[in-house]
């Protein structure tokens, strides 16, 4: 039996400082880095000596290291030509959110991923927040009347004057910030049955959007759902929550990424709201704190085939109605979930 897991990082993204630099570091048990690779060579030699590992000057040459898992954080857009030629190398891949932009790219990797017996992970770390996994429970005993979805975020300028907001390898906050709290409402609630949208850019300037706004009706009950998402927000980063309204109660996810958890008992007749702190995390930025919880899923399932960890295929319903949401909006219609072919102009 292996003792540690290996891991190639091809792309060192944002999230590579913000969050996996310190779980690789300090937080995870028998994994850890064997080499990265990213054109960027500033950045390359920056994170050679933090990890400790080596890099390689070519894609070719990194594909060509023998490792367990190839690790993608590069730019959204470019995620389904990176994990193609992972496949054409046969390496398995873990790979960040989202996994691809276009439903007929997940199709088509997972054909393959199936084809060739390679595994294929993606990263919706929320999924795994303590505050998600006990709302996720309770709310099997609950009448929900409605949910509202909130994210109250912050992007300067500056974060959108390279990939970041524009269609070919991004989109706006909807598809880059907001797809966390989709995947979660999805998880929760099972997949849409339609939606409707509206965006626009109030403070930013991108190609996408800085500001999202939707209604969506679930297959199940026909719930629904409103969603208001932003980064035209200052100075930073303050709320995501997902409020669902039940008959007798009110239970919120809060916090910056849906780690805390409050419920708020109609029949007390009052607005406050108590926070259960058995299943609410404190979170440094709102990337949170369950990307160690994805890894070590992985590693531990590698290891001793425990929790089997995220397929991508699995968030197809996820990636699927991000497109209707943007469809929607430039078709000015109601978009329906069972609709044979869903493109919009993510990924154009």
């Amino acid at each position: 039996m292996k003792k540690k897991i290996s891991f190639s990082i091809l792309g060192l993204g944002r999230v590579i400082d913000k969050r996996v630099f310190h779980m690789f570091k300090y937080e995870i048990k028998n994994g850890y880095v064997k080499t990265i690779f990213d054109k960027n060579k500033k950045k390359t030699k920056k994170y050679e000596k933090l990890f400790n590992c080596n890099s390689e000057n070519s894609l070719e040459n990194f594909l060509n290291i023998k490792s367990d898992f190839i690790y993608i954080a590069t730019e959204s857009g470019n995620h389904f030509k990176h994990i193609l030629k992972c496949f054409n190398h046969n390496k398995n891949v873990i790979v960040e959110k989202p996994p691809v932009l276009k439903v007929d790219e997940l199709e088509i990797l997972n054909k393959i991923a199936k084809k060739k017996k390679l595994k294929f992970y993606t990263i919706f770390q929320n999924r795994l927040n303590k505050s998600v996994q006990y709302v996720k429970k309770i709310i099997k005993k609950e009448k929900i009347i409605f949910v509202d979805l909130s994210l109250i975020w912050s992007r300067p300028q500056a974060y959108y004057n390279d990939w970041h907001g524009n269609w070919k390898l991004d989109g706006g906050v909807l598809a880059q910030q907001g797809i966390h709290y989709v995947d979660l409402l999805i998880y929760l609630f099972g997949n849409p049955h339609k939606c409707v949208s509206s965006l626009e850019n109030r403070v930013n300037k991108l190609q996408a959007e800085d500001t999202h706004s939707s209604l969506i009706v679930f297959k199940k009950n026909k719930l629904s759902c409103t969603v208001n998402m932003s980064t035209a927000f200052r100075p930073k980063d303050f709320e995501a929550s997902i409020k669902i309204y039940c008959k007798k109660k009110v239970i919120s996810l809060g916090g910056l990424c849906c780690n805390t958890v409050s419920i708020s008992d109609l029949s007390k007749n009052n607005n406050k709201y108590k926070t259960i702190k058995k299943f609410s995390e404190k979170v440094p930025s709102g990337y949170g704190v369950s990307h160690k919880k994805v890894f070590q899923e992985l590693i531990d399932y590698e290891l001793k085939r425990n929790t089997d960890p995220l397929k991508a295929y699995k968030t197809l319903s996820t990636i699927k109605l991000i497109n209707m949401m943007y469809k929607s909006f430039f078709e000015n219609r109601w978009i329906y979930f069972d609709t044979k072919k869903i493109v919009s102009k993510l990924g154009k």
